[in-house]
C-alpha cells in the first residue's frame, strides 16, 4: 500500500518504521508538502496535523487516516466520513502510551514534593541533608479524567500508599477494582478539590473540560497543593494558574503539556522553581514506540485484508452508505 507519513520527524523512526512496514510504499514527508504529495496516498499517518475537507479534495485514494498516537483533535472526522475515510488512533493502554504518560505525571509529583529545584542548588553550595521533601505515601490524590491514562496513574499511585480520589463525567464500579477510594462526576469537581495534595489532570480536551481548571478550580485546592497536567494544557486558564502562584495558593505546577508548543525557553513561568516542565514526552518511551507501531502496522494489514479496524473513530460513508 503507498503510505504517507507526515510529519518529517518520522525519519528518526526509519529503523522501527522499516521493519514494521515493510513490503509497502512509504514516503515521509513535512505537513506543508502533505497537499502536493497525498494524491497517491492510501493510507496517511499522522502527528498532531490539520487533516481536514480541502486535504481530502486533493486524496481521491486515500482509504485510512491513522493517528500515530491518542489525541485526534486535529482530524476533521466528518469530513473523512463523508469521504469514506476511516479515522483511527492507537489504544493508549497497553501499547505504553497510557503507562508512559502515568509515569510521566509521577515523576513531575516526586521532582515537586521532593524539591529537585532546592536539592539541585543544595549540591552546588555543598550542603547535606536538605530540602526536606513530602512524601506521597498517605496523602491523597486527585486524579481528574479515569479513561486510560488515568486509571495507569491511579494503579501507580496506589502502589505508592496514596489514598485516591476520582473525577469523571460518568461512574463505574470498576472504578472502585482499580483503587479508587472516593468518586465524584465532573460536574462536582469542586467538591472533589479539597484535602487532595496532589490534582492530576488526565481529561480530554473538547468544549465541556477547556479550561476547567479556572478561578473556581484553584480557589477549591488546598493552599499546599500541586496541580500536574499530562492532558492538554488548554484545560487549564494560564491567567488563574498564575493568579493562583502569585497569590501563594499553590505549592507547585508540574507540565508535560504548555500553551504553546514548544515552550519558550524565555517563558517567565519557567523561572519558577516551584514549575517543572517537559516537553510532551509522557507517550515518548521505547515500549510506546514499539507499541504504536505494532498497533498501526496492524490495522493497515486489516485494511488490505478488508477485515474490521481497530479503533475506529467514524463511520466512513461509501456510495452514501455509513459502515
Amino acid at each position: 500500500m503507498k503510505i504517507l507519513f507526515s510529519p518529517k520527524t518520522f525519519e528518526r523512526l526509519h529503523h522501527v518504521i522499516g521493519p514494521f512496514f515493510a513490503g509497502h510504499d512509504i514516503e515521509i514527508a513535512d505537513p506543508a508538502d502533505v497537499p502536493e504529495l497525498i494524491a497517491k496516498a492510501e493510507v496517511l499517518v499522522t502527528g498532531p496535523m490539520n487533516v481536514d475537507g480541502p486535504l481530502l479534495e486533493k486524496a481521491p485514494s486515500l482509504r485510512l487516516v491513522h493517528q500515530w498516537g491518542v489525541g485526534v483533535e486535529m482530524v476533521d472526522l466528518e469530513a473523512c466520513s463523508a469521504k469514506g475515510v476511516a479515522v483511527c488512533n492507537v489504544p493508549s493502554r497497553g501499547t505504553g502510551n497510557a503507562e508512559g504518560v502515568a509515569e510521566i505525571a509521577l515523576l513531575h509529583m516526586l521532582l515537586l514534593a521532593r524539591r529537585f529545584c532546592k536539592a539541585q542548588e543544595n549540591i552546588r553550595s555543598r550542603r547535606l541533608y536538605s530540602p526536606q521533601g513530602i512524601s506521597l505515601w498517605r496523602k491523597r490524590a486527585c486524579v481528574i479524567g479515569l479513561g486510560n491514562v488515568g486509571q495507569s496513574i491511579v494503579e501507580r499511585l496506589k502502589g505508592m500508599g496514596m489514598q485516591i480520589t476520582g473525577v469523571n463525567r460518568t461512574r463505574r464500579e470498576s472504578f472502585f477494582e482499580i483503587g479508587i477510594d472516593e468518586f465524584f462526576t465532573l460536574d462536582e469537581i469542586l467538591s472533589a478539590l479539597p484535602g487532595c495534595r496532589f490534582v492530576i489532570l488526565a481529561l480530554e480536551l473538547n468544549e465541556m473540560t477547556r479550561e476547567i481548571a479556572d478561578e473556581k478550580f484553584f480557589r477549591a485546592m488546598d493552599a499546599d497543593s500541586f496541580l500536574i497536567n499530562v492532558g492538554r494544557a488548554e484545560l487549564v486558564s494560564r491567567r488563574a494558574l498564575e493568579d493562583s502562584m502569585n497569590e501563594g495558593r499553590l505549592a507547585g505546577v508540574g507540565l508535560d503539556v504548555f500553551w504553546n508548543e514548544p515552550a519558550d525557553p524565555e517563558d517567565p513561568l519557567l523561572d519558577e522553581p516551584s514549575v517543572t516542565l517537559t516537553p510532551h514526552i509522557g507517550g515518548l518511551t521505547d515500549e510506546a514506540l514499539m507499541g504504536v507501531a505494532r498497533s498501526v502496522s496492524e490495522n493497515i494489514s486489516r485494511l488490505e485484508k478488508g477485515m474490521e479496524l481497530i479503533n475506529m473513530l467514524n463511520r466512513p460513508c461509501v456510495n452514501g452508505e455509513c459502515h
